[in-house]
């Protein structure tokens, strides 16, 4: 690890590049304004936060080095922001000798400091073990169980994003590299932490057209059916897991305590003070403030 002047650089980073395509829906509308009308909350606590870290905090916008970096990858199949992200923690990796990304609407809510309580030595990620048992809802086990309904109809009424859906992808992906009965795994970005040593044996951005390659090859092979490889896409997610297991890299699974996302349907209650990393993916803050405060 590179130290200037016998002190460890760290920096805490996020991303904010408003959503300014046209005809969004109802859902896209709704992030866009408690994103915009929350920002500068959503900003302190962070600085808050990588001020106990000792850390620098930083925010990364629309400015004229993303848009170099949009104009760069123009045309690739991929969510441009969510390699944006990586690309950055890698730079950042090069200057700085620990790195913690934290989406927008990761909110800390503790005062312990996330690079004293993790080993930075290795890739710091939350991944939930995302099998059928785990991610399937109990009517679609049910009815597979019972056969009811077939795997292929139930993928078929299935979101690509679904973390099942993303981790068979992975393991798709791997079976192309001889790689089979792999895991269930799959990294949730939106916390990504190491150092820079750490973050070097990603290689994620050099790798992106290998990656886009192997993707294609495993949706032409169709190793776990039709219906699902329909939904295998190029995403942030699946791809940091395939290389962790491609290449065996080290990294620790974070505690749910440290990445507690809520979604769509989940209430928010007082339980929620139990949280050290909030990731409110349902964007209703207003209540999350109620009860933090």
């Amino acid at each position: 690890m590179i130290q200037y002047g016998g002190i460890v650089k760290t920096i805490i980073y996020s991303i904010y590049i408003e959503n300014n395509e046209p005809n969004l829906s109802e859902k896209h509308q709704f992030t866009k304004k408690q994103l915009e009308k929350h920002y500068e909350k959503l900003v302190y606590i962070k600085n808050e936060y990588a001020k106990l870290c000792n850390a620098e905090y930083r925010v990364y916008n629309n400015d004229t080095y993303y848009q170099k970096f949009k104009k760069k990858f123009d045309g690739f199949e991929f969510d441009i922001i969510n390699l944006y992200k990586i690309y950055l923690w890698e730079e950042l990796g090069k200057e700085y000798d620990n790195v913690l990304y934290l989406d927008l609407d990761v909110i800390p809510n503790t005062t312990e400091n996330f690079f004293e309580t993790f080993d930075m030595n290795k890739i710091c990620v939350y991944a939930p073990n995302a099998t059928k048992e785990n991610v399937w809802t109990k009517t679609m086990l049910k009815d597979y169980d019972i056969g009811r309904k077939s795997f292929e109809h139930l993928m078929t009424h299935t979101d690509k994003y679904n973390e099942y859906v993303k981790a068979m992808c992975k393991r798709a992906m791997l079976a192309i590299d001889n790689k089979f009965d792999t895991n269930y795994y799959i990294a949730n970005t939106a916390i990504l932490g190491g150092n820079s040593n750490a973050i070097k044996q990603l290689r994620y951005t050099e790798r992106l057209n290998e990656m886009l390659d192997v993707l294609n090859k495993a949706k032409e092979e169709k190793f776990f059916g039709e219906s699902i490889s329909k939904l295998f896409f190029a995403n942030n997610e699946i791809f940091v897991h395939y290389l962790l297991d491609k290449d065996n890299i080290d990294w620790y699974n974070l505690p749910k305590e440290w990445h507690t996302y809520l979604m769509k349907k989940d209430e928010i209650t007082t339980d929620i003070k139990s949280a050290k990393m909030i990731h409110l993916i349902n964007k209703r803050f207003e209540e999350l403030w109620t009860i933090l405060k």
